[in-house]
C-alpha cells in the first residue's frame, strides 16, 4: 500500500513538471516537418498517427508493469530483509547464551587444570628430551656405521651413511638448539674431511695409473692409455667426491674445505682471483698436476721462464686444453650429469682453472715489462691471441674470467694505450714518408700509405673489439679517430704540394686514397660492432656532460645542492642512468686535473661499471655513427680534389678553344657546297678535342670508377655552359654555320663522352637545344618567334595560342627558357627574311 501511494505521489510530481505550451509547440513542429507546405503530403499524417499509436502502447505497457509487477517485487524484497533481521536477532541471543555457558564451564574446570597442567608440561618436556637423545643417538650410530664401513672398505655403505648424516645436519640448520646444530655440523665436517682425504689420495693414485696429465698430445686420449678398470674407478671416485660437496646453505654455515693449492699468489694478482669460483673438487684434483707443472716450468730461474717469450706458456696451456678436452667430455661430464651437476661444464671448469694460473703469471710479468715497449707489446699481442684462441677454438664463455682483465687493469691499460699510439704514429710516419708512399695502385686503388693505414686501423680494431668494458673500447676508438684525422692533415699537406700539375703528379693517387678511406669508413659505420660503439659513445658524452656540470657546481660558490640530475631512464643498469647529486659530490676528492679531464676519466669509469649490452631498440635509436665527422671531412677533401681536377681539364680545354671561338659562323657555305652538308670537323676544334680526350682517358685510367664518373660529369656540365655562353651567344650563325656547328658537336664533342655513357648529349642539354634552334626549319622558326612576340606584347590574345614553354617542348627543348630560346633564334642569320 505504501508503495502504491508513493507511486501516485511520483505521478503527481511528474505531472507538475509538464509544460503544456512546450508540448504543443513540439507537436506543431513535428506536423510541419511531416506535412510541409504541400497539400499532397497530408497522407503522411496517417503514418504519423500509426507510429504515435505504437509508441503510446509501449509506454502504457511500461507504466502498467511499474504499477502492478514492480510493487510486488519490492514488497517481497522488503519482507525478505525483515525476515533476515529477525533471524540475526535470534542468532545473537544464541551466541550470548553459549558465551555464558563457556565462561561458567571454564570457571568450574580451572582448579582441575591447575592440578594436571604441571604434569602435562613435564611429560611434554620429557618427550622432547627423549626425541633429542634419540636424534643424538642416531647421529652417533651413523658415525659408528660409517667408521665400520671405512675400516671394512664398504665405500658404498659409508657414502649412504654420509648422505643420511648430511640430511640430518641440513634439518638442524634452522633449529634453536644451538648445541645440537653445532654437534651435527662438526660431525658432518669431520666425516667430510675423512672422506675427502681418503678419496683424494686414491684419486691421485688412479690419475698416476692412467698417466695423467696427457702431456704428449691428444693422440694419447684416443689410444686409451689406461685399463678400463682404472677409468671406471676414476669415475666412481669422481662420483664420491661430488657427493662430498656441501650445499650452499651448509657451506656458508661451516665453511667448505679448500684443498691445498700449489701456490697462494699475492700482490698484483690477488685482486684478479676474486672473480674466480672454486672449481668442483674432482676438477680441482685434475688441475693440480698441471698447475704444479706450470709453476715448475714458468717460475723461478728455469730457462723456460722467459719474459721475452710469453708465447711459451700460452701455447703450453692451449696444448693441455686440446689434449684433455675429449677425456673431460666423455669421462667426467657424464658423471657430473648423473650427480645433479648438469649445469657445470667440466671442460669450462678445467679451462678456467688453467686461465687462473695464466692470469697470475701474466700479472706478475707485466710490471717488469712496463719500460720495454717491444716486450710489452709482444706480451699484449700474445695475450690477445691466447684469449681469441680460447674463445673461438675451445668455446671458452665470455662470462668467465678472461686474461683480458689483466690488460685492462689501471697500471697496465694506460700503458697499453700509450704504446699503441706510439707504434701507430711511427708506422704512419714510415709509410707516409716512404718512397712508394703515394705510388698509384692498379685500377684506381688507394696508394700504398692509404692501404697501410686501413690495415693499421683494422689491426687496432681486432685487438680491442673483444675487450669486455665499453669504456676501454671507447678509448681505443678515440685513438683510431685521432689517427684518421692525423692522416687527413698529412693528406692535405701533400695534396697542396701536388696541386700545380695534378695529372703529372701523385694527385690522382691521393684522391683515390681519400675516396677509399671514406668508403671504408662508410662500410665500417654499418657494422654491428661500431653501431654498438656509437651507442656507448652517446652514453659517454651524456655522462661526461653531467660530471662536468657537477664538478663545476661543486667548485663554484653556489651550494652543491644546486646540481640537478637528468631524467632517469627505464633501466637502472643503463649507462645513461648515471647521474651525480650533491651527496655524491661529497665523495669526489679534489683533483689537480682540469674539470674536462676529470669528467672524461669519470665517464670512462662509469661506463665500465654500469654498462650493459644494449638492446636492438636502443641500437635503433642511435643517430649517426662514430665515423660521421671523419667521413664528412674526407668527403670534403674528395669533392675539392675532384673539382680541382675538373677545373684543370677545363682550363686546358679553354686555352685551346680560342681559335674555335674566333671562327666565322655566318658565311654562306652553300656557294661552296650547294648540295651537301658538312663533311669534316672544323680544324680549329681539333686541338680542343685532342686535349680533352687525352686528359679524360688519362684520368679514367688513374682514378677509381666512382671518382671518374663524378669528374667527367662536372667537366661535361662546365663545357656545356662554356660553349653556350662563350661560343653560341658570342657570334651569329647562318644556316650553313649552324649545320657545321651541329656537326662539330654531334660528331666531335659528344662522342668523346660517348665512351662513358650511352647518351652523352643528355649531359650537354644547353648545347643540344641550341643546336636544335640553330638548325630549325624556317617555318618552325617563324611560328616560334610569333609565339614569343605575342607572349611579350599581346597578353590579352595570348591565351588563345600555345604557350612558349609548350611550343619549345614540341621541339624537344625543355632546358632553355623562352627568353633564352628567343635570344638563340635572334643570333641566326635568316637568308629567307
Amino acid at each position: 500500500m505504501l508503495v502504491i501511494m508513493g507511486t501516485q505521489d511520483l505521478d503527481a510530481s511528474l505531472q507538475s513538471l509538464v509544460d503544456e505550451d512546450e508540448i504543443k509547440y513540439k507537436v506543431m513542429q513535428q506536423l510541419n516537418t511531416v506535412v510541409g507546405r504541400s497539400v499532397e503530403q497530408l497522407s503522411n499524417v496517417q503514418n504519423l498517427v500509426a507510429e504515435l499509436t505504437v509508441a503510446r502502447d509501449q509506454l502504457q505497457q511500461t507504466l502498467r508493469f511499474t504499477k502492478t509487477e514492480a510493487p510486488d517485487k519490492i514488497s517481497r524484497a522488503v519482507a525478505t530483509a525483515e525476515a533476515a533481521l529477525e533471524k540475526e536477532k535470534v542468532l545473537v541471543k544464541e551466541c550470548e547464551y553459549l558465551k555464558v555457558q563457556v565462561e561458567a564451564h571454564a570457571k568450574k574446570m580451572a582448579p582441575l587444570l591447575d592440578d594436571f597442567g604441571q604434569g602435562v608440561r613435564q611429560v611434554r618436556q620429557l618427550e622432547r628430551v627423549r626425541q633429542y637423545q634419540e636424534f643424538v643417538s642416531s647421529i652417533h650410530e651413523l658415525s659408528r656405521e660409517m667408521e665400520s664401513a671405512v675400516h671394512t672398505g664398504a665405500e658404498g655403505r659409508a657414502m649412504v651413511g654420509y648422505s643420511k648424516l648430511l640430511a640430518a645436519t641440513t634439518a638442524t640448520l634452522h633449529t634453536r638448539c644451538t648445541h645440537l646444530r653445532t654437534y651435527t655440523t662438526h660431525t658432518l665436517l669431520h666425516w667430510n674431511r675423512v672422506f675427502i682425504h681418503t678419496f683424494t689420495s686414491e684419486f691421485d693414485s688412479v690419475l698416476k695409473s692412467i698417466k695423467w696429465p696427457f702431456t704428449s698430445g691428444s693422440e694419447t686420449v684416443h689410444q686409451t692409455p689406461a685399463s678400463p678398470e682404472s677409468l671406471q674407478r676414476l669415475c666412481t671416485l669422481t662420483q664420491y667426491l661430488l657427493q662430498l660437496v656441501l650445499p650452499d646453505e651448509l657451506a656458508s654455515e661451516v665453511g667448505e674445505v679448500d684443498p691445498p693449492t700449489p701456490s697462494t699468489p699475492g700482490g698484483a694478482a690477488s685482486g684478479l682471483l676474486c672473480d674466480f669460483q672454486q672449481p668442483l673438487l674432482p676438477i680441482h684434483l685434475l688441475l693440480r698436476p698441471l698447475q704444479v707443472r706450470f709453476l715448475f716450468h714458468f717460475s723461478g730461474n728455469r730457462a723456460t721462464n722467459s719474459r721475452e717469450n710469453p708465447e711459451w706458456y700460452f701455447t703450453q696451456v692451449l696444448k693441455w686444453i686440446s689434449a684433455h678436452e675429449t677425456f673431460l667430455t666423455t669421462r667426467i661430464q657424464p658423471v657430473l650429469d648423473r650427480c645433479n651437476h648438469e649445469h657445470v661444464n667440466a671442460k669450462v671448469e678445467f679451462m678456467r682453472g688453467l686461465v687462473r694460473v695464466v692470469m697470475v703469471k701474466l700479472a706478475s710479468d707485466l710490471p717488469h715489462l712496463q719500460y720495454d715497449d717491444d716486450l710489452f707489446s709482444a706480451t699484449v699481442q700474445e695475450t690477445l691471441n691466447f684469449e681469441r684462441e680460447l674463445s673461438l677454438t675451445h668455446g671458452y664463455p665470455a662470462s668467465q674470467p678472461s686474461p683480458l682483465a689483466v690488460l685492462t687493469r689501471p697500471p697496465t691499460f694506460p700503458r697499453w694505450i700509450h704504446v699503441e699510439r706510439k707504434f701507430a704514429v711511427e708506422v704512419m710516419d714510415e709509410v707516409v714518408s716512404g718512397v712508394d708512399a703515394w705510388s698509384e695502385g692498379e685500377g684506381g686503388e688507394a696508394a700504398h700509405c692509404g692501404q697501410q693505414l686501413l690495415l693499421l686501423l683494422q689491426g687496432i680494431t681486432d685487438r680491442y673489439k673483444r675487450l669486455p668494458q665499453p669504456g676501454h673500447r671507447l678509448q681505443f676508438l678515440e685513438l683510431q679517430l685521432d689517427l684518421i684525422d692525423d692522416f687527413r692533415v698529412r693528406v692535405l699537406q701533400v695534396m697542396k704540394s701536388e696541386r700545380r700539375d695534378p695529372l703529372a703528379s701523385h694527385y690522382p693517387a691521393i684522391l683515390n686514397t681519400v675516396h677509399r678511406i671514406a668508403a671504408t669508413l662508410h662500410d665500417w659505420a654499418d657494422l654491428p660492432f661500431f653501431v654498438e660503439m656509437g651507442y656507448y659513445q652517446e652514453c659517454f658524452r651524456g655522462i661526461q656532460e653531467q660530471t662536468k656540470a657537477a664538478v663545476a657546481g661543486r667548485d663554484a660558490p653556489e651550494p652543491a645542492s644546486a646540481v640537478t640530475t637528468t631524467s632517469t631512464p627505464a633501466s637502472p643498469d643503463d649507462p645513461s642512468a648515471f647521474t651525480l647529486t650533491a651527496h655524491d659530490l661529497a665523495y669526489i676528492p679534489s683533483s689537480p686535473l682540469p674539470p674536462d679531464q676529470l669528467a672524461r676519466q669519470d665517464a670512462f669509469e662509469s661506463l665500465n661499471v654500469n654498462a650493459v649490452l644494449p638492446t636492438s631498440s636502443q641500437l635503433a635509436e642511435v643517430t649517426g655513427s662514430v665515423f660521421d665527422e671523419a667521413i664528412r671531412l674526407y668527403e670534403h677533401i674528395e669533392q675539392d680534389m675532384i673539382r680541382t681536377l675538373a677545373n684543370y681539364v677545363f682550363t686546358e680545354v679553354r686555352a685551346r678553344s680560342q681559335p674555335y671561338r674566333r671562327d666565322k659562323w655566318f658565311h654562306n657555305a652553300t656557294q661552296l657546297m650547294p648540295h651537301a652538308g658538312p663533311v669534316e670537323l672544323s680544324p680549329s676544334l681539333c686541338p680542343l678535342l685532342e686535349v680533352l680526350a687525352r686528359h679524360l682517358h688519362a684520368l679514367r685510367d688513374a682514378l677509381a670508377p666512382p671518382l671518374f664518373i663524378q669528374l667527367w660529369k662536372i667537366v661535361a656540365d662546365t663545357l656545356d655552359k662554356y660553349v653556350y655562353e662563350e661560343v653560341i651567344l658570342e657570334t651569329r650563325f647562318s644556316d650553313a654555320g649552324g649545320a657545321q656547328f651541329k656537326f662539330d658537336m654531334t660528331r666531335g664533342l659528344f662522342p668523346i663522352f660517348g665512351e662513358f655513357t650511352q647518351k652523352p648529349e643528355n649531359f650537354f642539354r644547353l648545347v643540344k637545344e641550341c643546336v636544335v634552334l640553330l638548325t630549325l626549319p624556317w617555318p618552325a622558326v617563324v611560328l616560334l618567334r610569333d609565339t614569343f612576340h605575342m607572349w611579350r606584347h599581346e597578353k590579352e590574345s595570348f591565351s588563345l595560342v600555345v604557350s612558349p614553354v609548350k611550343a619549345l617542348a614540341e621541339h624537344g627543348i625543355t632546358r632553355l627558357t623562352p627568353d633564352q630560346a628567343d635570344t638563340v633564334l635572334n643570333i641566326r642569320i635568316y637568308q629567307h627574311s
